[in-house]
């Protein structure tokens, strides 16, 4: 919940201060910061988190997981998609590099937050880091100008929440798929 009401509040500032944020950000920026940002906006590209996430599912012998996981990422990364093509929100003008797909939702933000809720519950040594790594790949891309605030705060909430669903619904979905194999 604490999670929610945080996006919340952050969204609520996004639509006052959007541009304030990036015209900060772009103007603020320092040699040694934007190479840091460069490397957490490289590793929270969405098809490196499947694998980094898929890698470490496989190493802590969470294999039976992984389809959860893989929902999770895939279904967020479809709405991310559909929301993109139907807002086809521009990125900010302050970006520091030519990007031609759309800005809204930020896919790194949806990406690194579908896999919290599961790494949560199922790897629980691991939950710190990953919200730490998360906020800084979403932080990454505000600061690169690739983003407005809300972009990387409704992507977030896009991955949480369907994350969150799906470890919810988890033994739904199982029962779900036995009745579908049973009925063949």
């Amino acid at each position: 919940m604490l999670f929610y009401v945080i996006c919340v509040l952050l969204l609520a500032l996004g639509i006052i201060f959007d541009n304030r944020v990036e015209l900060f950000l772009a103007g603020n920026g320092a040699m040694i910061l934007t190479d840091v940002m460069n490397f957490f906006s490289f590793v929270g590209e969405g098809l490196l988190i499947f694998a980094i996430t898929t890698l470490i599912f496989l190493i802590a012998r969470k294999g039976k997981k992984l389809p959860f996981l893989w929902a999770s990422f895939i279904i967020s990364y479809a709405i991310t998609a559909v929301l993109k093509i139907i807002v086809m929100r521009h990125r900010p003008d302050v970006a520091l590099y030519v990007d031609n797909s759309f800005s809204f939702p930020s896919g790194h933000a949806t990406a690194v937050f579908s896999v919290l809720a599961l790494i949560w519950k199922e790897l629980p040594w691991l939950k710190w880091f990953w919200l730490v790594f998360a906020v800084l790949v979403t932080f990454s891309r505000l600061y690169l100008g690739m983003h407005f605030l809300t972009d990387v705060i409704v992507g977030a909430i896009i991955g949480f929440t369907v994350g969150l669903m799906i470890v919810k619904y988890e033994k739904n979905i199982i029962g779900m798929f036995k009745r579908i194999i049973k009925r063949k």
